[in-house]
């Protein structure tokens, strides 16, 4: 199944992806399952799908495959029967510098392009203290921060304790699961970069 789905997406995502222009990201390390693939997962066509890897920080082959349809078609589907036991890191990691993690690529794209640091993408929120204690343990020096959809902060903040994070909360008055990224789109990089720089530890 896995070998299967990986070659199916082949084809590299191309910067005008309807998700892609919708949450103002970028092509790089994404794949598009192309539109005649007849691929299906949970009975749903994924041609036409985003497709983004699912990795190991180490940086080896893809664990799993996270798909995602233009936006108002459905909703992210995982390779069935793969662990989503990975990351995917939009920039890059540096020894020792800020590392943000957050839920969906959207958050990333939106996290980085405010701040030109690392954002690691955990595919879910219930990932997120895996990776965080999998990234302290390879660098103890790196500030890690967690960036919680809105309605999250008690977990983000107990999660932080524990691995000794900061947290970048939603400003007060937005709707449960409201993110970064939405953020960024109604009120600008510059105001999401303001908020990313005053996670409290």
């Amino acid at each position: 199944q896995t070998r299967s789905s990986r070659s199916s997406c082949r084809k590299p995502a191309p910067a005008d992806h309807p998700y892609i222009t919708a949450k103002d990201g970028r092509p790089e390390g994404l794949r598009v399952v192309p539109d005649a693939d007849p691929l299906r997962i949970a009975g749903a066509s994924v041609a036409g799908w985003l497709v983004v890897p699912v990795l190991p920080l180490d940086g080896a082959e893809p664990v799993s495959l996270q798909f995602i349809p233009p936006p108002g078609e459905g909703k992210k589907l995982n390779l069935p029967g793969a662990s989503v036991a990975g990351v995917f890191i939009v920039g890059e990691l540096a020894p020792g510098g800020t590392a943000y993690l957050c839920e969906g690529i959207g958050q990333g794209w939106a996290i980085w392009k405010a701040t030109g640091a690392a954002a690691v993408v955990c595919f879910g929120w219930g990932r997120v203290r895996a990776v965080a204690g999998e990234l302290r343990q390879r660098d103890a020096s790196a500030r890690l921060v967690l960036v919680p959809d809105a309605g999250k902060e008690a977990d983000a903040e107990r999660v932080a304790r524990e691995v000794g994070a900061a947290v970048a909360e939603m400003p007060e008055g937005w709707p449960m699961n409201a993110d970064v990224n939405e953020l960024a789109q109604r009120d600008g990089a510059d105001a999401l970069e303001a908020l990313l720089s005053r996670a409290s530890e």
